[in-house]
């Protein structure tokens, strides 16, 4: 029997490889036409040479880089039609050869919203299970939202979102399906950015001028991603255009601005912009009048980013890209004493793309991480009986991580209707912090010496985007992980799946088992620099999240309209805050402040959006419950958090 089995696998095994050997790839990049900028998430069909048909073969959709390869093309005459949203329709006639692989590159056009049919076909034969429990937003839609004085912000608009909840009307912190914005992972250009908020959170550190592509993913994620348990944020920046040296600013009373871009030579093009917040001017006019003169204080922020991408030829590009920003507030009094706060992030990516060939797309990448906050409280007055100093710190304190990474990705399209993704991340963290105090009735003073932890974080992701028929589409897949600090070693299990009732109704499901080896401790609602970031050790455990997500979705109007109900929940396990009575004085363990407990999230959420015409936007709908169990917490009683929200009503038009 077993030998029989072995046998017909074999032989299955080998009849799959004779059938894919006598078809061929069609692969290539897609492009604007103008700015030369990979187009991302655009759809590209084949349909058979016969005009009476009108429902494609076969689809797929393109990667962060423009790609697009679709298997098992036999031997014959199609038409290869490419579109999307904010693009016009690309149709060509190909011939595809028993022998041959087609390589076909494709330049489109921007077109206006306002009059852009849309044909939800091959939109259903790509990548059907890609939309689940996310939204992907254009930046020239968040540029058309209200803002705060002149500055767009890309958290603002998500927070309008179904799911998505700000705890006061000061945060911008994303608060996800019960989630803290700490278990969002936050992503620019694939570089995790631990503290995305200036102004203690009342803005993001992402400068929508410098933006490309958006995507949320709010629950369920893929084996792609990881480390975090809610939520996914994956941000892409501009490449800058190859068409002419362009630029954009403005100069307010409160924020500066400029942008530029443009080609550096035929096969380099690049991209800059920064921006900067300045309200301490305004204030520096009202303290000169009214404000006494020993006092200064003052607020301001500035962050840059930067990026160049180089083709070194068809198949291989080089891109190296950079974020750079920093808080900084203080407030000095004469003959008292002064505080000086400042806190940022530092990024950067060197990716190397190479396409192996039409089956096989791959990019390497090495990552550096930093994001550390320094608080410091300074003598500015004589004490004769004092050992204390004048201009001697009387308070300070710095913490941070640091993160280097190598990470290797693929893409495989060995058999028609699968696309196989993988890769390989290793991280080295470190951690720091210190503090140091002088109290006047002490002569030696008090000194925390710096603590650092080191720990290795290493992954390796498999899964399987599979067209099972026609109408049923999966998502399988799975990720390995290892934890160095407490040598913790596991596997987490994804699944997703979309079945199509009718050509424009269906439903889907998700299922998914998510660790967070980094918890974030804070003191409030909101993401204060303040906060800690902290890793699981030996008695500090990971958090784990179950989710699971189900729901039906159906396109209205020619695909104009989407609706989409959902239903969710997830179950989350050793999670953190500090203990009531916690102690922060000198010399007390950090870890014993902790106290752990776990949480439960569910509801639903409808979602009504409209993609194309004379106005785009959407309105949506949250009923929601979350609830902590903490031991130490409330008597040891349920409780809900302040960001749960029961209703949550938002139209964005």
């Amino acid at each position: 029997m077993l030998k029989f089995n072995l046998f017909s696998f074999l032989v299955l095994v080998f009849t799959l490889y004779q059938s894919n050997a006598q078809t061929v790839n069609v692969a290539g990049t897609v492009t604007e036409k103008h700015s030369g900028e990979y187009a991302i998430g655009v759809t590209v069909a084949i349909y058979p040479d016969d005009t009476t048909i009108t429902k494609p073969i076969r689809g797929v959709y393109t990667n962060k880089f423009g790609f697009y390869s679709i298997p098992g093309v036999s031997k014959g005459k199609y038409y290869l039609v490419v579109q999307g949203i904010g693009y016009g329709k690309y149709r060509e006639k190909i011939e595809v050869k028993a022998d041959k692989d087609v390589i076909k590159n494709v330049s489109l056009n921007r077109k206006d919203v306002k009059t852009q049919e849309v044909v939800v076909e091959a939109e259903r034969t790509s990548g059907a299970t890609k939309g689940i429990s996310s939204i992907e937003i254009s930046p020239l839609f968040v540029e058309k939202m209200p803002s705060l004085g002149a500055e767009k912000d890309l958290f603002r608009v998500l927070q309008l979102l179904p799911g998505v909840t700000q705890a006061t009307e000061l945060s911008s912190g994303l608060y996800i399906r019960g989630g803290t914005p700490d278990q969002v992972l936050y992503l620019l250009d694939g570089v995790t950015v631990y503290n995305p908020g200036h102004m203690a959170g009342f803005l993001s550190t992402f400068n929508n001028d410098a933006l490309k592509d958006v995507r949320l993913i709010k629950g369920a994620y893929p084996a792609e991603y990881g480390g975090r348990l809610s939520s996914i944020l994956d941000v892409s920046m501009k490449e800058g255009t190859k068409e002419k040296f362009s630029g954009a600013g403005g100069i307010g009373l409160l924020t500066s601005r400029l942008t530029l871009e443009g080609p550096l030579n035929e096969d380099a093009t690049f991209m800059v912009s920064g921006r900067m917040f300045y309200p301490y001017l305004i204030y520096k006019f009202f303290e000169s009048m009214y404000a006494p003169d020993d006092v200064d204080a003052g607020y301001y922020f500035y962050d840059f980013s930067a990026k160049v991408n180089y083709k070194l030829s068809e198949n291989d590009r080089i891109f190296a890209s950079g974020y750079f920003g920093r808080d900084v507030l203080y407030a000095n009094e004469k003959d008292y004493f002064g505080t000086n706060f400042n806190w940022g992030n530092k990024t950067g990516n060197l990716r190397w793309m190479h396409i192996v060939s039409p089956k096989l797309f791959t990019n390497f990448s090495l990552i550096y991480s930093d994001y550390n906050y320094n608080f410091g409280m300074t003598n500015y007055r004589d004490y004769p009986d004092s050992t204390v100093k004048k201009g001697e710190e009387l308070f300070e304190t710095t913490s941070g991580i640091t993160d280097l990474v190598l990470r290797a990705e693929a893409q495989y399209f060995p058999f028609e209707n699968h696309v196989i993704k993988s890769g390989l991340e290793t991280t080295w963290h470190t951690f720091k912090s210190a503090a140091q105090s002088v109290f006047f009735d002490d002569e030696t003073g008090l000194k925390a010496p710096v603590e650092t932890i080191k720990a290795l974080d290493a992954a390796f992701y498999v899964q399987d985007e599979w067209k099972v028929t026609d109408l049923f589409s999966t998502n399988i897949g799975g990720r390995l992980y290892y934890f160095q600090e407490g040598n913790y070693l596991g596997f987490e299990p994804r699944f997703s799946a979309k079945y199509l009732l009718t050509e424009d109704f269906s439903v889907f499901g998700a299922a998914s088992l998510t660790n967070q080896f980094l918890h974030l401790l804070i003191r409030n609602d909101i993401t204060l620099p303040t906060d800690l970031w902290f890793p699981s050790t030996k008695t500090v455990k990971p958090s784990k999240a179950y989710q699971g997500v189900i729901g039906v979705e159906t396109f209205l109007g020619n695909g104009e309209y989407q609706l989409t109900l959902e239903g969710y929940y997830k179950k989350m396990m050793d999670i953190y805050d500090y203990k009531d009575n916690a102690d922060f004085n000198f010399g007390v363990p950090l870890q014993e402040q902790f106290t752990t407990g776990w949480g439960e999230a569910y509801g639903m959420e409808f979602f009504l959006h409209k993609r194309v015409g004379a106005f785009t936007g959407w309105i949506g709908y949250t009923l929601a419950w979350v609830t902590h169990h903490f031991k130490d917490l409330n008597e040891g009683k349920a409780f809900s958090p302040r960001y749960d929200i029961r209703h949550d009503f938002e139209i964005t038009l």
